[in-house]
């Protein structure tokens, strides 16, 4: 295992696990306003790493950045509707799913131990049911959870049109670009100009960038069937937030059943990174 690749998957997790503290913090509603906001946030951010990696306008990675902002605008509809420490676990298992399926069936990479891969995934997968007990299962629970398990498969897949042209590092600024200018229209439709909301939107853009920054060199010094997986650990920060900081579940049996449920996803993606 290449010890700069599992550093930077380990770097993106902390900056993934961190990406929705600050709207979360400041109780952002409007999503539109949100997605614009981290738009900007996105591409401030690489502008000094294009200097870099380049300012190629590229097709792959505009495409990488229309699916992220989907599947971004769910993941934020969801953690409207049912809270932080909910949705990461779920959109995390989903994301590991459809990264180690791409990489499997569509990249051709392989693993030293097939069985312990795919006992790992379906200790990812089983921890989602445990996570999903903790609450009653009302109409607006079960279309949360249905919304965090979309975003997971659409954002597993961002990264893939830029990993099947060879355009990883070449196709960051483009994809930031394309986040940005879809952002912005959504930011003036949104007619919400508060300040510290807008504030907020930007910190987690850049968040959210220097952790595609970490995982895009992770991918391309582990693959992405390991690379992705390790990086969404960031399940762990995120409940953390939410249980710990924002205290949505209050009761502690609940409390124990997403914990469980987190800790059975982060040991899955800790086998699946020796498999």
């Amino acid at each position: 295992m290449n010890p700069f690749g599992l550093v930077s998957s380990i770097g993106s997790a902390v900056c993934w696990g961190t990406f929705f503290v600050p709207i979360k913090k400041v109780h952002v509603a409007n999503i539109w306003q949100l997605q614009g906001s981290t738009g900007i946030g996105v591409l401030l951010f690489a502008i000094p790493i294009g200097f870099f990696w380049g300012f190629e306008i590229l097709p792959s990675g505009l495409l990488s950045g229309v699916i992220w902002t989907v599947g971004n605008i769910l993941a934020l509809y969801s953690v409207k509707l049912i809270g932080l420490s909910r949705t990461s676990p779920f959109l995390a298992g989903f994301s590991i799913l459809v990264s180690f399926l791409w990489g499997i069936l569509f990249f051709g990479e392989k693993f030293s131990y097939m069985t312990l891969a795919i006992g790992a995934i379906g200790l990812l997968l089983a921890g989602l049911p445990v996570i999903a007990s903790a609450t009653k299962t009302s109409t607006i629970q079960r279309r949360g959870y249905l919304i965090a398990a979309a975003s997971g498969i659409i954002g597993g897949s961002y990264v893939i049109p830029m990993q099947a042209t060879h355009t990883l590092q070449s196709g960051f600024f483009s994809s930031s670009l394309s986040i940005f200018a879809i952002g912005i229209p959504l930011l003036f439709l949104s007619r919400c100009w508060i300040k510290k909301e807008i504030t907020a939107g930007i910190i987690s853009g850049s968040l959210f960038n220097a952790g595609s920054l970490f995982v895009l060199i992770a991918i391309a010094s582990i693959g992405i069937t390991v690379a992705y997986p390790i990086s969404q650990t960031a399940t762990l920060f995120a409940v953390s937030w939410g249980v710990l900081y924002f205290k949505e579940i209050s009761d502690k049996h609940n409390m124990l059943r997403v914990i469980t449920g987190s800790v059975m996803i982060l040991s899955g993606a800790a086998l699946l990174s020796i498999a």
